[in-house]
């Protein structure tokens, strides 16, 4: 008999060799360019490979940023989640060998007297032919120390296909990680560049409050002299009213910045100093665009799209190996006995079992099926969401190469337009202590340069934040 069971357990352990027919991968009829349609330069080393220690100058937001890496709230989650995938990945892993406990323990029963195991032991220790050391005692005690192990044997591949999707989920969790702090870089800089034009914005409302005030003084003393009325002051002062008003709007929006970064930043405990924009401008790094293909491999959200497309291909296979039966050895080894005296005596209280077992699926195939259809239908989404990132991430760097492209035309104009706007109010300002200009065009050349000095802020603010959402979209430094 036990030759027998050997060789069942052989010839499972054979079959092992054996494998599901796999179902094929859908491709994917998504094709990116070879380059970008752009006029910007194409570069076979993609330089936003650089880390963001090197790509950042600015000592100041490189403080801010590497205590949002070690602060945030949403960054630790995700570790937090690298941590849980990789518990899975173990379980996965384990579910392949043989499951080994050890077992250890005692009881006591007293059987009726009127029951089966109560007459038969009664009768059993009336017998000449069991000695005393071997009567069953009255309560009957039971002690046991042995070792168990059942194994599930992966013929068809299950476990091991399980086990290629937890591995493949836990580098997903890995490059989500990435994507997490890459995006939380990029926040950090766009938040603190957003400061730094909020920071000249309100340099240039105080330096017109001054020439305002200036206007006002002189006009003031004008109409002393005859020479203008109090409409025109009037009008010089609810310039200066309306100026100040807008500095009270710059400083609440300073502060509810500042508020901003220290939610991303996910501390209180940091300081809020920084550069001047203009040093900004001249230290920050510029990108060359690399080739379309080197997203996939740079991007951590592409790499995990990847990765989930990945693991929906392995739990496809394992629903379908769940069709087939599945092969358990199991048995145990130890020692028994009702008289603990005698519990490690061998072989006289030695044990064991082996045993092998097969379960098929009779009446629950409509169940697996459904499974099945529905890890086939997760797979097809996958490949979908592959798609959509995969087609976002190179529309995102053609639009931002355009945004940074018109951007630079945009500040030098702009630029050249402030410049031309001081030159006028010098102009009007002459002109006006003369009588050769009314106060309504210095009113006008002083509030339109504001308004232009306002508006380059802006626009350098806004080309940084251009700079660094394209060294996001690029890949952000994972290499």
């Amino acid at each position: 008999m036990r030759s027998k069971t050997l060789k069942i357990a052989l010839s499972f352990v054979l079959l092992a060799g054996c494998k599901v027919q796999q179902d094929s991968l859908p491709e994917s009829s998504l094709s990116l360019p070879e380059t970008y349609e752009t006029a910007v330069l194409d570069s076979a080393s993609n330089s936003s490979q650089i880390v963001w220690t090197e790509f950042f100058q600015d000592e100041k937001l490189k403080s801010l940023i590497q205590a949002a890496l070690d602060n945030n709230q949403d960054n630790q989650q995700t570790l937090l989640k690298i941590n849980a995938a990789r518990a899975s990945m173990l379980r996965a892993k384990r579910g392949i060998l043989p499951s080994i406990s050890l077992n250890a323990g005692a009881a006591q029963r007293k059987f009726g007297e009127y029951t089966m195991d109560g007459v038969g032991n009664a009768d059993t220790n009336l017998s000449d032919n069991v000695p005393a050391d071997k009567k069953i005692p009255s309560p009957y005690k039971d002690f046991v120390v042995g070792a168990e192990f059942s194994w599930e044997i992966d013929v068809w591949g299950k476990l091991r296909s399980r086990k290629k999707a937890a591995v493949a989920r836990l580098m997903a969790s890995e490059e989500m990680s990435r994507s997490i702090q890459t995006w939380l870089i990029s926040e950090v800089a766009s938040n603190y560049y957003h400061l730094l034009a909020i920071d000249q914005e309100i340099e240039v409302l105080k330096e017109n409050i001054s020439l305002q005030e200036l206007a006002l003084q002189l006009i003031t003393e004008l109409k002393e002299g005859g020479k203008a009325n109090q409409l025109a002051i009037d009008q010089f002062e609810a310039l200066v009213l309306n100026t100040k008003a807008q500095l009270q709007a710059k400083n609440r929006e300073l502060k509810s910045a500042e508020y901003n970064l220290a939610r991303l930043v996910g501390t209180l405990d940091f300081s809020f100093e920084r550069m001047k924009l203009d040093q900004a401008i001249t230290a920050q790094t510029d990108l060359e665009t690399g080739l379309p293909a080197e997203l996939i491999q740079y991007r951590p959200d592409l790499k995990e799209a990847e990765m989930q497309l990945e693991a929906s291909k392995a739990d496809v296979h394992a629903a379908k190996a769940a069709f087939y039966p599945s092969f358990n050895l199991f048995g145990m080894a130890g020692f028994n006995a009702f008289d603990f005296s005698k519990l490690f005596l061998s072989p006289g209280s030695g044990i064991y079992q082996f045993g092998a077992g097969l379960t098929a699926p009779l009446f629950n195939r409509r169940e697996i099926r459904s499974l099945y259809e529905v890890a086939k239908a997760d797979q097809q989404i996958a490949l979908l969401e592959y798609e959509k990132k995969t087609l976002n991430a190179y529309l995102e760097v053609l639009d931002l190469i355009n945004q940074m492209d018109t951007y630079d035309q945009q500040l030098k104009m702009k630029q050249y337009e402030v410049s031309v706007l001081e030159r006028a109010i010098e102009h009007s300002n002459t002109l006006f202590s003369v009588g050769y200009a009314n106060y309504l065009e210095v009113i006008n050349a002083q509030s339109r340069t504001l308004e232009s000095a306002i508006e380059l802020a802006d626009l350098k603010a806004s080309r940084l934040q251009a700079n660094v959402k394209l060294y996001k979209a690029l890949g952000g430094g994972w290499n």
